[in-house]
């Protein structure tokens, strides 16, 4: 069995395992596909967005009035991408997160904190909670 201390978990959550942790690892695979891996439905930093999915993202923003980043620092590309089609439509781009992000400066609105904080007061303003 291992056990985690403080000491080898990342900033990013991340934790340092040696490499007998390592090897003694097994992958599950996918019992409904057969797929040797099992990975949830989500692109991870560093994976390219599926272009369906991408496709799909800019016919919403296209439709949209304006763009709401909520809990980003938009450090990559993907994410940006939609702050600079957004700002090139004229659209307001609000931001909500707790620490400096790539997309401030074209930002029309940007609120420095906690998105769940900031989700409750604008449920609140907005008498929908």
């Amino acid at each position: 069995s291992l056990i985690v201390s403080a000491d080898m978990v990342n900033p990013d959550g991340d934790v340092t395992l040696d490499d007998a942790a390592v090897a003694r690892f097994r992958m599950v695979g996918c019992i409904r596909c057969g797929s040797k891996l099992l990975k949830p439905d989500v692109v991870y930093f560093g994976e390219s967005v599926p272009t369906a999915r991408k496709e799909h993202a800019y016919k919403l923003l296209d439709a949209a009035a304006s763009l709401l980043v909520a809990g980003s620092s938009l450090a990559v590309m993907s994410g940006m991408r939609f702050v600079l089609e957004a700002r090139k439509q004229d659209k307001p781009v609000a931001i909500i997160n707790g620490g400096p992000g790539r997309a401030d400066t074209r930002a029309t609105t940007l609120w420095r904190t906690q998105v769940g904080p900031a989700f409750d007061e604008l449920l609140d303003a907005l008498d929908l909670s």
